[in-house]
């Protein structure tokens, strides 16, 4: 079984999505050769390790009925944007440049 990666979802919003557990993080990062707290790009498929159940079936089949698909991861680029340009109050002026001491 494979899963693509939406917008924003991390492996944590993967494994609650499939397994309704966090506990499938280590087993899907095992079995994409990637590291648990890697950004994954938008679009790539994991692979699902075989016979994963960790005794959560009616959390998973919440998320899966319901086509609830978990996207916590947070927006690097979109973060550094916001905050290169609500950048403001003193701590960021420059004495001569953004105002005068007089």
């Amino acid at each position: 079984m494979t899963i693509t990666i939406l917008h924003n979802q991390s492996l944590l919003d993967i494994s609650i999505r499939l397994f309704g557990t966090a506990i499938g993080v280590l087993p899907l990062a095992i079995e994409n050769n990637i590291s648990m707290t890697d950004d994954l790009e938008v679009g790539k498929v994991l692979k699902v390790p075989e016979g994963s159940d960790f005794g959560q079936k009616l959390v998973a089949d919440y998320f899966q009925n319901r086509n609830i698909n978990p996207a916590t991861a947070i927006d690097k680029i979109r973060l550094t944007e916001e905050f290169v340009d609500s950048n403001g109050g003193i701590e960021y002026w420059g004495i001569e440049i953004d105002f005068e001491v007089k």
